[in-house]
């Protein structure tokens, strides 16, 4: 049997009828969006803008970030490129705990699901955005030389240093807009 829905609340419609018209009538429409707080209290953001455009794209437009000639996002369309590409790193069983923690303790102060794919994409953005630091650090350091991976005291000096390299080149770079 199906939940009847009390007086004093809305009924559900995944679709508000709103929506529907303006994305067959091709005209712009401001959504409204329901959220619901710790409390369970219910408070409407009705300062979002869309378009009938930017309905079908993702949720989150990310900042335009440009490496080389090549655009990860193109703003010009106001699309974002698939994401079908996999990289693997290798973590010891403290280190997964520390960073997994890392992530629950951000998505806590955030208010909002995050995980560890969010951050290390996020973490993707600021490191193209910093590349010509990175570069210039890269050229003024002395030479690395990559170790074995079977030498893991001389990989972790490795990564120690490619990290302060890293660190100092973020400094640098110009403010994330």
């Amino acid at each position: 049997m199906a939940k009847r829905v009390a007086q004093d609340e809305r009924p559900y419609r995944p679709v508000e009828e709103a929506l529907v018209r303006a994305v067959m009538s091709h005209q712009e429409v401001e959504p409204v969006v329901e959220m619901v707080d710790t409390e369970g209290v219910q408070s409407t953001n009705e300062s979002l803008e869309a378009t009938p455009t930017n309905l079908t794209m993702s949720k989150t437009v990310l900042p335009e970030v440009q490496r080389n000639d090549r655009m990860v996002i193109q703003a010009s369309t106001g699309t974002v490129e698939k994401l079908t590409r996999e990289k693997r790193v290798l973590l010891s069983a403290s280190e997964e705990r520390e960073i997994e923690h890392l992530v629950s303790r951000i998505a806590g102060e955030l208010g909002t699901p995050v995980k560890l794919s969010h951050v290390l994409r996020a973490y993707m953005i600021l490191l193209l955005h910093a590349e010509n630091e990175i570069m210039k650090r890269a050229r003024q350091s002395a030479p690395l030389h990559r170790p074995p991976n079977g030498d893991p005291v001389a990989l972790a000096s490795f990564e120690q240093r490619l990290a302060q390299i890293l660190s100092l080149a973020l400094r640098e770079a110009r403010p994330l807009r």
